[in-house]
């Protein structure tokens, strides 16, 4: 596999509500954003509906941070690469999930993250 988008559908792992992330987005600060799922090439994200008009496919998320205590806490520069849910016409939700994919992180915390991603694959496969 050539790319870390490459390898996100066989390598994502299923967290729990203890994971979340932080991050800005045009001008908005979010703290404590629940995640469901993580790779080495991104996550899944939970935002409130009343939200998600701002959560454009493409839009960048600026120092994006991890918030769990066995992940790297470098910054990482992130986009939005698909939302689901909040479509306009249809039923109204109070979530909208967003999928975030890692642009660029500094070396050290990419080889953190994929120790990580490889140890929890390991033991989900137990």
């Amino acid at each position: 596999m050539s790319s870390q988008a490459d390898r996100r559908d066989t390598r994502r792992i299923i967290i729990g509500p203890e994971f979340g992330i932080s991050f800005a987005l045009k001008g908005h600060a979010y703290h404590d954003v629940r995640i469901t799922n993580l790779s080495t090439g991104g996550c899944f994200a939970l935002v409130g509906a009343r939200d998600a008009r701002l959560f454009d496919r493409g839009a960048v998320l600026e120092g994006l941070t991890l918030l769990h205590p066995e992940l790297p806490k470098a910054p990482i520069l992130a986009t939005v690469s698909y939302v689901l849910g909040g479509r306009p016409g249809a039923d109204p939700l109070e979530m909208v999930g967003i999928g975030i994919q890692f642009l660029g992180m500094d070396e050290a915390a990419q080889e953190a993250l994929c120790a990580w991603v490889d140890a929890a694959e390991a033991s989900q496969q137990v």
